[in-house]
């Protein structure tokens, strides 16, 4: 049936700084929303952003790998269909990872970009058409966020040396990927590679920051680990709280 949307709509103005919501569905899913302009996205937290399970699978990737692994020892070639139905998996995560790295919700963005990351493996392995440079030419900056992500989690747990690794393998990986014929593949890999330099700089400046002012370095550190706790009571992260509440305590 068709409904006029302005009532909902209303009932949450757009506000460009506070536009993004987590809550919990009917049937008990973890969601996020975002208030457009003209508009509500809703995504799934967990699984596919659009809660869609193929049948035989969480998802289209998970379908695929288990269709790989009971082929044994011969060869699975994706087709045209398949190829489709995990490139716009793909574009629905990335859509969710980009608006969880805006809000910070970094172990959510490593696992999406892990996930995408995997798709682009599968389709190198197992599908021969050309139309796989329209995947895989975004890998450099897939596993750039990729990086970033898991360095940030060592950041909020104090682990700046793991932080400073994680950044330094991302680089390795780009520096290492397997070239792929399109203009858009050369401009991500220089791009990503210039920003996570530059990240890595940041980060040798801010440790290097921290160690001539000690007191500053707890402030900020007490101020991560409380903006780290507030999001994994907002996620339901009980346990990982619980770990953040007592770090916080102990530099009372």
């Amino acid at each position: 049936m068709e409904r006029d949307l302005r009532n909902i709509l209303n009932d949450w103005e757009y506000d460009e700084e506070d536009n993004v919501r987590f809550l919990t569905g009917d049937d008990g899913r973890d969601i996020m929303q975002i208030r457009q302009p003209l508009g509500i996205e809703q995504y799934d937290l967990d699984g596919r952003p659009d809660g869609y399970h193929p049948d035989g699978g969480n998802d289209f990737l998970d379908v695929y790998l288990k269709s790989e692994a009971a082929a044994g020892e011969q060869d699975l070639v994706l087709d045209d269909d398949a190829f489709h139905l995990l490139q716009t998996e793909g574009i629905l995560y990335y859509q969710r990872y980009l608006a969880l790295f805006q809000v910070g919700y970094y172990d959510r963005v490593a696992r999406d970009t892990e996930h995408n990351l995997n798709i682009c493996a599968l389709l190198e392995r197992r599908y021969p058409g050309t139309d796989r440079y329209e995947m895989l030419q975004y890998r450099p900056y897939i596993r750039r966020m990729n990086a970033i992500s898991l360095a940030m989690l060592k950041l909020a747990d104090d682990d700046n040396e793991s932080a400073m690794e994680e950044l330094r393998k991302g680089r390795e990986d780009i520096e290492t990927l397997p070239p792929v014929p399109t203009p858009i593949f050369e401009f991500e890999k220089i791009r990503s590679l210039q920003h996570l330099a530059q990240v890595q700089k940041q980060v040798q400046e801010d440790l290097h920051s921290r160690k001539d002012n000690p007191e500053d370095e707890i402030r900020g550190f007490r101020e991560r680990l409380a903006e780290e706790l507030g999001k994994a009571v907002d996620s339901e992260d009980y346990e990982r709280a619980a770990r953040l509440r007592d770090r916080l305590n102990d530099l009372d």
